[in-house]
C-alpha cells in the first residue's frame, strides 16, 4: 500500500499599514499566518516594497520554506521573492487571503496603534515594533490554550 501523498503546508500573506508618529509616516505590518492553525509564523514592519518582502521571507522558519504553497493577493512584491511554482497570488475577493486578512482585524482590535483612525500612536519604531510584538504573542499564545 502507497503512503498517502503529503499536502504541502500553507501560509496567507498580507500587509497593512500603520504610522508612527504622524500619518504621513507610513509603516507596514507584512504578515505571515498558517493557514490550519491560524498562527503567526512571522511578521516584519516596513514599507511595501520587495525589499521587505524579502525580509519577511528571511523571517520565515526554515520548515516553511519548502513544502509549502503560499497565497498572497496580487501585490507585485511578492513575485520574484517567493517561490513561483508556489505562490498562489490570487485577486482581491478570492477568499485566498482572508484568514490573514480577518486576523488583520483582529490585530487592529487588540491594539491601538494599528488603528488608522485612532489617537493611540507610537512616537518610535522601536515601541511601535514592541506593541505590535506584544499582540502577536498574546495572539498565538491563545491559539495554544484552546
Amino acid at each position: 500500500m502507497r503512503p498517502k501523498p503529503r499536502r504541502p503546508r500553507e501560509l496567507e500573506l498580507d500587509e497593512m499599514w500603520t504610522f508612527v508618529g504622524h500619518k504621513g509616516n507610513k509603516v507596514w505590518l507584512w504578515l505571515a499566518v498558517k493557514r490550519a492553525s491560524r498562527r503567526i509564523v512571522a511578521w516584519v514592519l516596513g514599507d511595501r516594497s520587495r525589499a521587505t518582502a524579502q525580509r519577511l521571507w528571511d523571517a520565515l522558519p526554515e520548515q516553511y520554506r519548502t513544502g509549502t504553497w503560499y497565497y498572497t493577493d496580487e501585490w507585485e512584491a511578492y513575485r520574484g521573492v517567493f517561490p513561483a511554482a508556489a505562490h498562489r497570488p490570487s485577486p482581491k475577493g478570492s477568499g485566498q487571503t482572508s484568514i490573514v486578512e480577518a486576523i488583520n482585524c483582529s490585530l487592529r482590535q487588540k491594539c491601538g496603534v494599528l488603528v488608522r483612525k485612532s489617537c493611540s500612536f507610537s512616537r518610535c519604531e522601536k515601541m511601535h515594533h514592541t506593541r505590535i510584538q506584544l499582540v502577536i504573542d498574546e495572539h498565538n499564545r491563545r491559539l495554544t490554550q484552546t
